[in-house]
């Protein structure tokens, strides 16, 4: 993949389709290879049916007949923390599921959320959750992949709580999921330009998109490598929202030399 192609669309931004059942997984891939000339797959696993072998080892073939990558795997339902330890622990299946897929599609980059919904962490909070990620990261590590939080909800949404959770994880393939602007406290884009060093991917809203001309050449300028990733949340008119913030992507990112 080289760096005028190192874009992609979240199959979230399909959520509209899938909630009324004209998108399933299958659909998402053949929509981003053929309708939008992608080689790579940003997946949610709310686009998932099953776990099961005789599944994953469709989306795995899937994707190999279309040549595609899979630059992110976006977990829900697996969060870390929970208060209630039964929740935790059916989590934690989930995310070694998530993580056992991940493996076998050969994903980039795997999201795991914290979990903490409080806007900070507690010193309980921050032991259990720092323990859970040094362990998935060296299962992603032994295929090669990162695997981080997102600023989504809750304490991540803090880049102070972000600075201290990589410094209690300290794991040299733990990374962040940047979600453009989704910060509680400060200037927001001036969080996105401080965090951007941690951002093992990223997702581009469409407000973020129709400002690409001053939120992305910044970010690229700070040694963005990533994948630049739209992520459209309006669950209508799907197709052209997201035909729209890729555009603007391309057109943006394709006149940088970074």
């Amino acid at each position: 993949m080289n760096q005028y192609n190192n874009f992609a669309v979240a199959s979230y931004s399909f959520h509209g389709l899938l909630a009324k059942g004209m998108m399933d997984l299958f659909g998402y891939l053949e929509t981003v290879r053929s309708r939008y000339e992608l080689q790579t797959a940003d997946i949610w696993n709310g686009f998932l049916a099953s776990y099961e072998d005789e599944y994953t080892d469709k989306i795995k073939q899937q994707l190999d007949e279309r040549g595609l990558t899979v630059v992110n795997l976006c977990c829900d339902g697996c969060h870390i923390w929970d208060d209630d330890p039964d929740v935790r622990a059916k989590n934690e299946k989930l995310a070694w599921d998530c993580l056992k897929l991940a493996e076998k599609v050969n994903a980039k980059t795997v999201r795991i959320d914290a979990g903490v919904r409080e806007d900070d962490f507690s010193p309980e909070q921050m032991d259990y959750v720092s323990k859970k990620y040094r362990e998935y990261c060296k299962k992603a590590a032994s295929f090669g992949a990162k695997l981080g939080t997102e600023n989504h909800w809750g304490a991540t949404r803090k880049t102070q709580n972000i600075n201290d959770l990589f410094a209690a994880v300290s794991e040299p393939n733990f990374g962040l999921l940047l979600h453009l602007g989704n910060w509680i406290v400060g200037d927001k884009d001036e969080g996105d330009r401080a965090m951007i060093g941690k951002a093992m991917h990223m997702h581009c809203d469409f407000d973020h998109s129709a400002r690409a001309d001053e939120i992305l050449p910044p970010l690229a300028a700070k040694g963005y490598a990533g994948c630049w990733t739209v992520e459209s949340h309006k669950g209508f008119n799907e197709y052209n929202n997201v035909a729209f913030q890729l555009a603007q992507l391309r057109r943006v990112m394709g006149e940088v030399r970074y």
